[in-house]
């Protein structure tokens, strides 16, 4: 009687061995779709950003590999069956080659890595109007589908062979301390070259998919690696972004000056006549836009939106290419002064290489020997002495941000509280369900009432002034602040885009036009082209610069309105919010942020959307 052959027993440094070498197989496949997007041309003349991706490339898709690897493994080692570990890798390898080459192509065609928006968009039908795969292609992608499958098979058979043959090949594991080395490594060049500002090697992170880098600004400058003043901007056309998409045609002798308030965590209820007093005031006289939303709820993604008109999305790249604000760089070109103060620095979140990149030398943060307090009644103080000694026929943009209004929401010593009770200081971890918010709230709004209070003195001066009637000025938030207000506990911002993390103020006051309060939907995005077209005397179309509308145009209620944050896009469109998280789910909930059962995401605010994040990608 004839014995069946005995199942191979599962060894665990040969079962770690060939896991080891079927990752490393892949993670080449990888790299070759990856740089099939590269265009290595331009690394000839910068051999730091062929080093990086030399490092970076093959660091990210054995930690992908890594993580792909863990499942099979535990499965291989609970099962105690060499033939469970290699099914589980194989189809989990499969698959993520597939999706490496569906990213490859949506990335040739868009320059824009996939997401859960574009998954909506292939899936929940707002791309059926634009793209319709015949049978044929259908087939085809079967047939490759396959041909991956089969691909992966037979590397998995020829591993495991090469180990039956060569036992010493299990060293092959030692691998693994080589790709620690170069994982650490590629992302410390990330961190030293962000803190040194050099784009040479930070525009590469755009061609690796989904790189979330580690960036450690702070700590380095402490150790002395500062900024180089002299990092080249990048020239027209060049980089994945074209942007503007047209050359800018605007009056060689624009007329107003432009002046920007802007508060951390400003909500929309925070301007009234008890809490904020002066710019009350000036809202009685202004172009006062009451439905306003940033483009996020993030201090990066709102004054991303307010100053390139832009949603949130484009941060990444541009931060990549350095490349900085169509409407800085036009004021520049026309010769303005620049005044432009932070209470906290603006480079972090990295505002002098993006919004700020053609002026970052006239950057000024806040002193940071004091508290935000000081520090903002200090930088209104210089900014308002900027103005004074400006000379009269020069044309001026100030820009000051206050962080008063930030957490723990700061006054001066001896500041009266606004309202009791009041929280003596804020304490997150207090933060629950069960937590009174109202002292928080309070003290919020004292802090609120506070930078009114220099906001007031500043305003009156320039009232005062020689510029009255010829500057522009905006006071608003970088995005809102919540106090548990939907009751499921919510708290501060970054949170969700509801009202309360979105909603600001926004007052523009137009010398010579009169006051208005206005109560359609307006957007952060908004004010770009309205200052490009009327103050800087532009005439290109402002699609060619800003996805952004003109505040004195018509009102479009139903417009979807593009948000960003952290973990999350969200399109907010009316009464209803569609949100896309990080993992390929797209949700629907009302403005109470509560889920609607059995609601759809609407392929048209969709796709609408999908044209803005990608009408400044180069073709």
């Amino acid at each position: 009687m004839d014995v069946p052959a005995a199942r191979p027993a599962f060894q665990a440094r040969r079962a770690l061995a060939w896991l080891t070498g079927f990752t490393l197989t892949n993670a080449v496949a990888a790299i070759a779709i990856a740089a099939l997007n590269i265009p290595f041309g331009h690394l000839a003349e910068h051999w730091k950003a062929a080093l990086f991706l030399t490092l970076a490339l093959p660091g990210h898709f054995l930690f992908f590999g890594a993580l792909l690897g863990l499942p099979p493994l535990l499965l291989g080692w609970l099962t105690r069956r060499n033939g469970a570990l290699t099914a589980a890798a194989v189809i989990l390898q499969a698959a993520w080659i597939c999706l490496l080459v569906t990213d490859a192509k949506v990335f040739a065609l868009y320059r824009f890595h996939l997401n859960a928006m574009v998954a909506n968009m292939v899936f929940g039908g707002a791309m059926q109007d634009q793209v319709v795969f015949s049978a044929g292609t259908w087939a085809l992608i079967a047939l490759a589908v396959a041909l991956v499958l089969a691909l992966e098979i037979a590397a998995a058979w020829l591993w495991w062979r090469a180990l039956r043959r060569r036992p010493g090949l299990t060293a092959i594991v030692r691998a693994w301390w080589l790709a620690a080395a170069v994982m650490l490594f590629g992302q410390a060049m990330v961190a030293y070259y962000d803190a040194r500002g050099d784009r040479a090697v930070l525009s590469q992170l755009p061609y690796i998919p989904w790189a979330q880098p580690i960036t450690l600004k702070d700590s380095l400058q402490r150790f002395g690696v500062k900024s180089d003043p002299d990092a080249r901007m990048p020239s027209a056309g060049e980089g994945l972004l074209q942007y503007p998409r047209k050359p800018l045609e605007c009056d060689k002798a624009p007329k107003l000056n432009v002046v920007v308030i802007l508060l951390e965590s400003l909500r929309h209820d925070a301007l009234n006549p008890q809490v904020m007093p002066n710019t009350w005031r000036l809202a009685q006289r202004s172009q006062w836009y009451d439905d306003h939303y940033s483009s996020g709820n993030a201090t990066r993604f709102g004054l991303f939106g307010l100053l390139y008109g832009l949603p949130g999305g484009y941060w990444h790249p541009m931060l990549a290419e350095q490349r900085g604000s169509a409407f800085i760089g036009q004021m520049k070109k026309d010769g303005y002064a620049m005044h432009i103060y932070g209470s906290a620095p603006l480079y972090n979140p990295e505002f002098d290489r993006t919004v700020f990149s053609e002026v970052r030398e006239r950057l000024v943060n806040g002193p940071r020997e004091r508290h935000s307090a000081e520090r903002d009644l200090s930088i209104l103080r210089d900014l308002q002495r900027d103005i004074a000694a400006t000379p009269a026929q020069q044309r001026f943009f100030g820009f000051v941000f206050l962080d008063s209004t930030h957490q723990p929401y700061y006054m001066s010593e001896g500041y009266p509280p606004l309202f009791q009770p009041m929280a003596k200081s804020i304490n997150p971890i207090d933060f629950g369900p069960d937590h009174d918010p109202l002292p928080d709230f309070n003290r919020y709004r004292t802090a609120a009432h506070y930078a009114d209070s220099l906001i007031g003195p500043f305003l009156d001066a320039l009232q005062a002034g020689p510029f009255a009637h010829n500057t522009v000025v905006v006071v608003t938030g970088d995005h809102g602040e919540e106090f548990n207000d939907l009751k499921q506990n919510y708290w501060g911002h970054n949170g969700n885009f509801s009202d309360y993390q979105l909603r600001t103020p926004f007052v523009l006051y137009w010398p010579g036009m009169a006051a208005r309060k206005t109560g359609h939907v307006t957007s952060h995005e908004d004010l770009v082209p309205t200052l490009m077209k009327h103050a800087l005397g532009c005439r290109n179309d402002s699609a060619d610069y800003s996805t952004g509308r003109d505040l004195f145009g018509p009102a479009q209620p139903n417009r979807p309105l593009l948000v960003e944050s952290w973990s999350q896009r969200g399109i907010r469109q009316g009464d209803r919010i569609y949100l896309f998280d990080n993992y390929g789910a797209a949700t629907v909930v009302d403005r109470r942020y509560r889920p609607i059962p059995g609601a759809k995401v609407d392929p048209a605010a969709v796709s609408q959307s999908w044209e803005m994040l990608t009408r400044f990608q180069q073709r």
